[in-house]
């Protein structure tokens, strides 16, 4: 079954609108502030959704861009303008980050922890927003089975019941979806480039979270059947369109569950980053 992200992104969208424009009749707009090192084009593309997505839901995004010639001197104070700003409720350091500038974690630990929405920061309140997407999609699978009559159990005792694997462990997707799994009480296996028998650890899976950015990576042969799969990985095609880890038409008949690239993991991401900054927006105490 085709899991429908642009649809559950939507709920969620429609339920951050109301909540903004209860805020805004306090006289707050939630705004996100991204600063930019470069003009990496996966960078501007998800630059370009998140202004979308904040234009949507009735909030603000600031986006601060530098040449990769920007000493670490000068990131930092643009960090320090944004986290002293009280109109600015969400603070981003869009990655990559160029090697020369700085070490990425000491430049992304100079954000306030208040205004860390993306969640990478230690001790960050906010959840990092694709994970918190891959628990979104599969809560929603976990009730389909329910309605369906299959399951039972709760949420998270499905969830515990499961074998899961995650391919590829980059700090921006394999990592905090671990981790965040690992909050659940889950036993992942996370499969990367060194890790031996990866294809028997893949067929003996019953939910997959790809997260590799490689077409083909996982297909009908090394899944089993019924298998739940997530793609996060995104890759540009020869075809010149973006493409997750798996090719649709090729698992389809053998995942009970798979999101599709696009509209997939992809909208609800979005929307928990909206989610994020709408929370960091109340937390801040601008509104009395």
């Amino acid at each position: 079954m085709r899991l429908d992200g642009k649809a559950l992104a939507d709920e969620i969208m429609g339920d951050l609108t109301k909540s903004v424009e209860t805020l805004k009749k306090h006289g707050v707009t939630p705004t996100l502030a991204v600063i930019l090192v470069g003009s990496d084009p996966g960078s501007l593309s998800y630059i370009r959704q998140k202004q979308k997505a904040a234009e949507r839901i009735g909030a603000k995004v600031i986006v601060e861009q530098f040449p990769e010639t920007v000493t670490p001197e000068k990131l930092e104070s643009a960090i320090a303008h944004y986290n002293n700003d009280s109109e600015v409720h969400g603070l981003i350091v869009q990655r990559p980050i160029p090697t020369f500038v700085g070490e990425v974690g000491d430049i992304l630990n100079t954000v306030a922890p208040a205004k860390d929405v993306d969640g990478f920061i230690q001790h960050s309140p906010f959840e990092v927003p694709v994970a918190e997407a891959v628990i979104i999609i599969l809560e929603r699978i976990h009730e389909n089975l329910k309605d369906a009559g299959l399951m039972t159990t709760e949420f998270k005792t499905w969830l515990n019941s499961q074998t899961i694997a995650i391919v590829g462990r980059g700090e921006t997707a394999g990592k905090p979806v671990a981790s965040t799994l690992a909050k659940y009480d889950c036993a992942t296996s996370i499969i990367h480039s060194k890790t031996p028998n990866p294809a028997s650890i893949l067929k003996n899976s019953t939910i997959i979270i790809s997260c590799v950015g490689k077409e083909h990576i996982i297909n009908s042969k090394n899944i089993r059947p019924g298998v739940i799969l997530l793609s996060i990985g995104l890759s540009r095609g020869k075809d010149g369109k973006m493409h997750g880890d798996y090719d649709e038409e090729n698992i389809q008949h053998t995942a009970s569950f798979f999101t599709p690239t696009p509209g997939g993991v992809g909208p609800v991401n979005i929307a928990c980053l909206m989610k994020n900054l709408v929370d960091a927006t109340v937390l801040s105490g601008s509104v009395v």
